[in-house]
């Protein structure tokens, strides 16, 4: 496995459905990130992404609610019939990995993660509205290994844990053998109060403190913070940033590189996007 991208995004139904709800220009500078990342991407050749995601009750309800759980189907749709008309997108499906996916789940299971998998799973707005702008046209070769974390539904795990599952999941990649180059993408966040009476409200302040911390390297300390804490500046869509800390386990050493970040009340939330410059392998712990 050859580690070849990082790629940190906000995710929003209204993405692909509420363009024009941005001002010149927000549209101009958020477009501008996405179409540079766009270009690293096909770039970097991917054969497949390893994605850090939260589920909004696509997948999994108050009945059955993992802490963890590894998508190891054979495909997923990223837009399925049935699915909410706000995506305004056409149908797409992206391959999924199952022998990649089942070797990261083993190798999860003996450093005592036990996530659940799942060979039935959508991908909707948290990967699929990012990817249509992202790759527009899916390489032949390109497969997804989805990670869901729990974000929505507490008890959480922890954002240290979720730091640490994605460091589990790298040694797992750095076991496999063969030549596939691999993306990782860590999909949430950042302020944004979903289902509350606080719904539409962006903390800009906290967002743009998150991403200093980001741009810094200061990521690590956000690894103690408390979700009562984090909900109560940001909301609770701001538990969304385990997908950020686990891709930073996963990635390892890098230079985070934040190209916008615009707050879009119509969307419901700060976006942002922060490519992840790569340091050698030889740098990852």
């Amino acid at each position: 496995m050859e580690l070849c991208h990082g790629l940190i995004v906000s995710h929003a139904p209204g993405m692909t459905a509420m363009w024009n709800a941005l001002d010149a220009e927000g549209s101009a500078a958020l477009s501008g990130a996405l179409d540079s990342v766009r270009l690293e991407l096909a770039a970097a050749r991917p054969d497949v992404i390893v994605a850090f995601v939260n589920d909004h009750f696509s997948n999994f309800f108050l009945g059955n609610m993992p802490a963890i759980c590894v998508g190891v189907a054979e495909s997923y749709d990223m837009r399925a019939p049935g699915d909410p008309a706000i995506l305004r997108t056409a149908t797409r499906r992206i391959p999924g990995d199952e022998e990649l996916s089942l070797q990261i789940v083993e190798s999860l299971m003996r450093e005592n993660f036990d996530p659940a998998y799942a060979g039935e799973l959508k991908l909707v707005a948290d990967v699929g509205a990012p990817l249509y702008y992202l790759m527009p046209e899916l390489p032949a070769q390109l497969s997804i290994v989805p990670i869901f974390i729990n974000c929505v539904a507490p008890p959480l795990p922890t954002m240290r844990r979720c730091y640490e599952l994605g460091r589990a999941v790298r040694r797992a990649l750095d076991a496999c053998a063969g030549e596939r180059r691999v993306a990782i993408m860590g999909t949430g966040g950042i302020s944004h109060w979903v289902g509350l009476a606080r719904e539409g409200e962006i903390n800009q302040a906290f967002d743009r403190r998150v991403i200093a911390l980001v741009a810094e390297g200061r990521f690590a300390e956000m690894l103690d913070w408390e979700d009562r804490a984090i909900e109560d500046e940001a909301g609770n869509g701001a538990y969304e940033l385990r997908t950020w800390l686990a891709t930073f386990g996963a990635i390892g050493p890098c230079r985070p590189r934040p190209l916008a970040y615009v707050a879009v009340p119509e969307w419901l939330t700060g976006m942002t996007v922060i490519p992840l410059d790569l340091a050698p392998l030889s740098a990852h712990a």
